[in-house]
């Protein structure tokens, strides 16, 4: 699938980290005093890791790239059938049956893509580093 991801210049990238504490998805990690890019899986496109590096060498580029989490558990349909029966943030992620952080980032996803949706903006938090086989409670 094409997306829009994230693409560091190693030859620019000082190791400082801060994209990595910047980047609540999990997706950057320092290896070899470099910044990388582990698992597009989790890029959610959005870029807040951009605005943490000092150096600029962080930019976006479109290219085939795995579906991002939140692209693949919440299907854009359904979402949109839900959000025209609740108009409470979490009733939504109830009935959807997904954690309110999933729901965030899907929202902004559809927020960044065609403008119609305002994610709350939840999600500053390591939720998808977390292990989703146990429960968020």
């Amino acid at each position: 699938m094409k997306r829009t991801v994230i693409q560091i210049d190693e030859n620019l990238c000082n190791g400082c980290g801060n994209c990595v504490t910047g980047c609540h998805e999990g997706a950057l990690q320092l290896i070899d005093g470099k910044a990388v890019m582990v698992s597009d899986l989790y890029c959610d496109g959005l870029g807040a890791c951009i605005g943490e590096c000092p150096v600029g060498a962080i930019t976006f580029m479109e290219r085939e790239a795995n579906i991002f989490a939140a692209e693949f558990l919440v299907d854009d349909t359904d979402l949109i059938d839900t959000l025209q029966n609740h108009t409470d943030f979490f009733s939504v992620a109830s009935s959807l049956n997904v954690p309110p952080e999933l729901l965030d980032f899907k929202l902004r996803l559809l927020e960044k893509r065609d403008g119609r949706f305002q994610a709350p903006y939840l999600a500053q938090s390591d939720f998808l580093r977390r292990d989703i086989s146990k429960p968020l409670c």
